[in-house]
């Protein structure tokens, strides 16, 4: 029995020396003398090894001859702690002792991400460290090396109890890990039916919008699908399969789109039937809302606005009564004849009646025509011009005259420009 306590107690002392003192050094911490609790007056002498191995228990005057068990287990405590102290190496030692320093703050130092922002939110007014996630990759097999490196520490000190304390609450962690196990696997199978249920979502959503663009729907309602699987944040494949079939959809419908439009315009430009264009432009803002600023649906409105404004009420009113056909063959006899502001006159009010592109066209041949005759005329005159026995300022002026006709007669000339550039050189000429 005495024996067992010599081995047994100088090694707990130690790891309780250790335990009360983390942040000191275990050698220091075994060097620190034993105060008794009536008395702190008096100190120990320590001992060399050498003597430890051959030291009797002490008689104190009050003890009979023989040492009781307990006399004797504490006076082998206060004598080995000190043995202890010089035997043990005190490297190894330092590094229990800084180990046990740093358990308390290393653990707080996490590799860690940054919590969701609603999760983050809760934490307000909370120590900091409270706001970040630990990365168990990294911070479990740390945790277990440090572990594992005290219980070596101790082991090395002596202190056999507390490195397998610390051993034994490895095998405490197994049921713990079948646990963790059994909820990861609960779960991963919740994460993957989500996902699986998102992927039948996305497959039928894809089966839609393919059958939807077979029928030829609009582009409108085939991005209003495509929109539902970006929401589902498909894989990239998908997204791609979904983005060509927009396009074509987009392409389709801009086709029909601007077909539509063009024949509104016609409507009132070939049959002045400025009521139904205006309907049809009203139906084609309902229909294909995302082309109308590509195709410009107002600007063509103000257009068909501007047509009927060219016409009174009471030309169309004309129309109902009179052949608008047999109208315009005497409009064209005028024109032959070159009867021109007869002619021009005739086709004016035929643009107020179902002819009004056939009016529109023969107005317009009728303007070249006119304007054609005044500006040979004007050359002939600037020709003349350059003759020393001719008046030149009397023969740029008329030149001058008949390209002002010109431009007074049809102001929507489509080679105006070219008439105004040749009356300003005429206009230069003269002022020489």
């Amino acid at each position: 029995m005495t024996s067992f306590l010599r081995f047994f107690l100088p090694a707990s002392f130690l790891f309780l020396i250790a335990c009360a003192a983390p942040r000191q050094d275990l050698a220091s911490a075994a060097q620190e003398p034993q105060k008794s609790e009536e008395d702190s007056e008096s100190k120990p002498q320590q001992i060399s090894a050498a003597d430890s191995a051959q030291a009797q228990p002490q008689k104190f005057p009050s003890d009979s001859a023989k040492i009781s068990p307990k006399n004797e287990a504490e006076e082998s405590l206060k004598s080995s702690s000190s043995s202890a102290e010089i035997s043990s190496n005190s490297g190894q030692a330092k590094l229990d002792a800084i180990a046990l320093a740093k358990e308390s703050t290393e653990t707080k130092k996490l590799a860690s991400d940054s919590l969701p922002a609603e999760v983050a939110d809760s934490f307000q007014g909370k120590d900091d460290a409270l706001k970040t996630v630990a990365d168990i990759y990294v911070e479990i097999p740390r945790l277990a090396q440090e572990a594992l490196a005290r219980a070596d520490s101790f082991y090395v000190a002596g202190a056999r109890d507390s490195a397998l304390a610390i051993l034994e609450k490895f095998s405490v962690l197994n049921p713990l890990w079948e646990d963790w196990q059994i909820r990861v696997r609960s779960l991963s199978e919740k994460i993957r039916q989500n996902d699986a249920q998102k992927e039948e979502e996305i497959r039928q959503l894809f089966v839609y919008l393919v059958n939807e663009n077979a029928r030829r729907v609009s582009y409108a309602d085939v991005k209003k699908i495509a929109d539902s699987i970006y929401s589902a944040l498909p894989k990239d494949s998908v997204r791609s399969r979904v983005d060509s079939i927009v396009q074509i959809a987009y392409k389709r419908s801009y086709k029909k789109a601007k077909t539509e439009r063009d024949s509104a315009l016609i409507l009132a430009q070939e049959k002045a039937k400025f009521d139904a264009a205006e309907q049809k432009m009203s139906n084609l803002f309902l229909r294909f809302s995302d082309f109308a600023d590509t195709l410009n649906f107002q600007g063509t409105l103000l257009k068909i606005a501007s047509m009927r404004q060219e016409n009174s009420a009471a030309a169309a009113d004309y129309w109902k009564t009179h052949d608008p056909k047999k109208a315009l063959e005497e409009a064209l006899k005028l024109f032959e004849k070159k009867k021109w502001e007869a002619a021009k006159s005739a086709f004016q009010k035929l643009k107020a009646s179902n002819l009004r592109g056939d009016a529109v066209r023969k107005l317009d041949s009728l303007n070249i025509a006119y304007c054609g005759e005044r500006r040979k005329k004007a050359s002939v005159l600037f020709s003349e011009s350059q003759n020393k026995k001719a008046n030149r300022k009397e023969k740029l002026t008329q030149a001058i005259t008949e390209l002002d006709a010109c431009l007074e007669f049809a102001p929507g000339y489509k080679d105006q420009a070219t008439v105004l550039s040749n009356k300003k050189f005429l206009q230069s000429e003269l002022a020489k």
